[in-house]
């Protein structure tokens, strides 16, 4: 696009950009863009951690997606019907996308390092700009490429699930089995008298006698 540069300013004319001052413009957009962006991108820290380390090296989150349900439990009774009885809440799942670009290299370490954590059982940190939720696991991950898709830039799903841990029941200064009394409980069965017990009980007198 050409622009003109000698255009004169006098009354009926109206006011047109010269060249430079549309570079100048442009360059001032350019740079005031870039530096909200990268302002954004300093101030949002998206991704999975470990320690306050991100584990993922990705070039980009493109997106977020987190899932928190509950589930009734019902049952049976007459004529068809069902009464629900319970609600539990299932463990939360988050999901993201991961972009890499630029060389093969790049690529292949965005697969590596999420292939590094797959599989492990340690308990992972997932940060947005708005929430934080601890203790969670990878479950999942898969990318698709084509001849046209995915070839340049590689996309990648990553999902996780909330791990619930539960304290170890522990006890302390408890006796020992062997140290109780024996306790005779239940239906006894009757066994004969012995010679010593049959002496000092004496002979039984007849009924009326």
């Amino acid at each position: 696009m050409a622009f003109p540069v000698n255009v004169p300013r006098v009354p009926g004319v109206p006011s047109v950009l010269f060249a430079s001052s549309v570079g100048q413009v442009l360059s001032f957009l350019t740079q005031d863009a870039v530096g909200i962006f990268t302002g954004i991108a300093q101030q949002q820290p998206w991704g999975i951690y470990l320690g306050g380390a991100p584990v993922v090296l990705a070039d980009n989150v493109v997106s977020f997606d987190f899932r928190k349900q509950w589930a009734i439990s019902d049952y049976p009774v007459e004529q068809g019907a069902f009464a629900s009885y319970n609600k539990v809440f299932i463990p939360f799942d988050g999901r993201f996308r991961f972009t890499a670009g630029g060389s093969d290299s790049n690529r292949q370490a965005l697969l590596d390092s999420i292939d590094a954590i797959a599989g492990d059982l340690n308990l992972y940190t997932i940060v947005t700009p708005i929430a934080i939720y601890p203790n969670v696991n990878i479950t999942h991950y898969d990318y698709s490429q084509t001849a046209t898709n995915g070839v340049g830039l590689l996309s990648v799903d990553v999902w996780t699930e909330e791990v619930r841990e539960t304290s170890a029941l522990s006890m302390s200064n408890t006796a020992s089995p062997t140290a109780a009394s024996q306790v005779n409980g239940g239906t006894v069965q009757p066994v004969a008298a012995t010679p010593a017990q049959a002496a000092q009980t004496g002979p039984i007198a007849a009924a009326g006698g």
